[in-house]
Parts: C-alpha cells; sequence; structure tokens
C-alpha cells in the first residue's frame, strides 16, 4: 500500500511540475504510463534523451537517432505535413509542441569527439564553451491567432524561445547577451546559423541554412501562433516577392496575405533585415499577436 501511495505520489508531482496545462486524456494516461522511469514527463514525448557526443542521425526520419518524430492528425495541414524533430498536437485552443531541441545538422557545437561535429566556416568564432545540450521545450500556441491591438508583448521578455523552426529547434528574439550586439554574437554561428547559449539551447537568431535559404520556404512558427517564412513570400498564385521594413512589412516582420498554405490573406512573419539587431533576423522586438507559453 505505502508502495501504491508513493507512486501515486510521484504521478502528481510529475504532472504538476512538468507538464503544461492541457486537457488531453491522452496525454495524462501516457504521463502516468512512464512517470515512474521519467525525470521529466516531456521524454515521455520526445524519446531517448540525446547525448551529443554520440549523437546519430536517422535517416528514415531525418531526426537525431531515438528522439521521436510525430505530428497529430488534428493539426493543420501546414503543420502536420511540414513540422518535424519534435511532437506536435492539439489541446484545446492551442497547438502543443514538445521537443528535445537537438539539430539534424551537423554543427561545431555538437563538440569534436561527435559524428555530428563539424568545424566552423571561415572567419567565425566559438560561443565559449557552449555545448549543444538535450531540452525539456513545452510550447503552448494558440491556434487561432489574432493581433494584439495596444501595448504590443516584447519578443525581449524573458521567453525561453520565441518560436520553433520545422525542424524542431528555438527560435531566439532580434538581440544579443549583453554586452554583445546580435552582429557580434552572429560571429559564433556555426555552418547553419545556429548555436547554443551557455545551458546549451540551441537556437536561430537568422535563417536556418538547412530549412530556408533567402526563398519563401516555411520556417516555423511564432508562439503567438503565426508563421514564419524565409526571405521571399510566395503567394497563393505563385508570384514571388522580397518584402522589407518599410517595404511590404511592418516593424515586427510581417504582413498579410497569402501564401502558399494559406489561400485566405493571413499574417505571417519573414526572415528581414532588423534595425535593432544590425543583421537580418526571424522577428523583429515585438510580437504581432499574443504569445502563449514556453517552458524548458
Amino acid at each position: 500500500m505505502l508502495a501504491t501511495t508513493s507512486l501515486l505520489v510521484l504521478f502528481v508531482l510529475l504532472l504538476t511540475n512538468c507538464k503544461p496545462k492541457s486537457d488531453s486524456d491522452e496525454d495524462t494516461l501516457l504521463l502516468l504510463a512512464v512517470a515512474a522511469s521519467r525525470i521529466c514527463a516531456n521524454s515521455a514525448y520526445t524519446g531517448t534523451t540525446v547525448v551529443a557526443s554520440t549523437a546519430t542521425l536517422d535517416t528514415n526520419t531525418d531526426c537525431i537517432t531515438g528522439m521521436t518524430s510525430s505530428m497529430s492528425a488534428d493539426l493543420p495541414a501546414w503543420i502536420r505535413n511540414n513540422f518535424k524533430c519534435a511532437v506536435g498536437s492539439v489541446s484545446g485552443t492551442n497547438y502543443v509542441f514538445r521537443s528535445q531541441n537537438i539539430p539534424n545538422n551537423k554543427s561545431y557545437y555538437f563538440g569534436s569527439t561527435s559524428p555530428r561535429y563539424e568545424a566552423l566556416g571561415s572567419g567565425q568564432k566559438a560561443a565559449g564553451t557552449n555545448q549543444i545540450s538535450s531540452q525539456c521545450l513545452v510550447y503552448t500556441i494558440p491556434s487561432s491567432p489574432s493581433e494584439k491591438l495596444t501595448n504590443k508583448t516584447g519578443t525581449q521578455s524573458g521567453y525561453a524561445s520565441v518560436g520553433i523552426t520545422v525542424n524542431g529547434l528555438a527560435i531566439f528574439n532580434n538581440a544579443a547577451a549583453a554586452p554583445d550586439t546580435l552582429s557580434t554574437e552572429a560571429q559564433t554561428f556555426d555552418q547553419y546559423n545556429g548555436h547554443p547559449q551557455n545551458s546549451g539551447v540551441y537556437h536561430h537568431h537568422s535563417q536556418p541554412l538547412n530549412v530556408s535559404n533567402n526563398n519563401s520556404n516555411l520556417i516555423g512558427i511564432l508562439i503567438d501562433g503565426f508563421a514564419l517564412y524565409g526571405r521571399d513570400c510566395k503567394d497563393s498564385s505563385n508570384n514571388t516577392t522580397t518584402p522589407t521594413i518599410g517595404s511590404g512589412l511592418d516593424s515586427n516582420h510581417g504582413h498579410t496575405t497569402t501564401t502558399q498554405h494559406f489561400a485566405t490573406a493571413t499574417y505571417h512573419y519573414h526572415y528581414t533585415s532588423d534595425p535593432t539587431a544590425g543583421i537580418p533576423t526571424l522577428i523583429g522586438s515585438y510580437f504581432y499577436g499574443t504569445p502563449g507559453t514556453v517552458s524548458n
């Protein structure tokens, strides 16, 4: 009886401390099934914890071996058919993504002994001793986003991440850790424009080059629920333009048009030159909509 009681207490603690608010019974049952053997409930969704020094690529999923890549059938097609290397689901009026946040590209920041190691590009320098490590990122993102009309929320407001890429990686804002500027910090990007901060969270401020390279590809979703695209905008009639801030885009990097995924004109963001960062970034200083939540 004592053992049973202790296990129930463990279940409650895990549900309280590790799982975001959700109305999904399926999520709860899965947590109960694995709680006794998992440190973080997120691990139940994202697969075996990846160790950077031994990481390999699963060519079937195009994600790191051991990571779960799954998008639920009730997600909209623009997410379901394009996102991977994370677990996506619908919970009430939100999309929920859970990710270990390990890049499927090679990187200097896997460490020199890793099969996924790749030297930095010419002229680049290391971000100190920072290395990629497995995370427990959980994004809860509104599924029917709308503009926040007053007092827009800053992207530099302490969020663990401001969005998730189509390959399950954290998107960071247009600022660098003080006292650096982002244009200076960009010198530490690997060959895919990513790097980890001091707790191992690999992330992108700039276009992830294995996803988008100055084109109109879908890059990800920001935590206010709006899609993020590359530099170019291809509308539903296949017309391509290259909008910039002040010439087609607002200061948040966004505009309202059709895209390859939205036949009705819909607000979305673009990778573009950012005056605060001094380099092109994935988002400006404010969200267009009301952001959801991110935990790690």
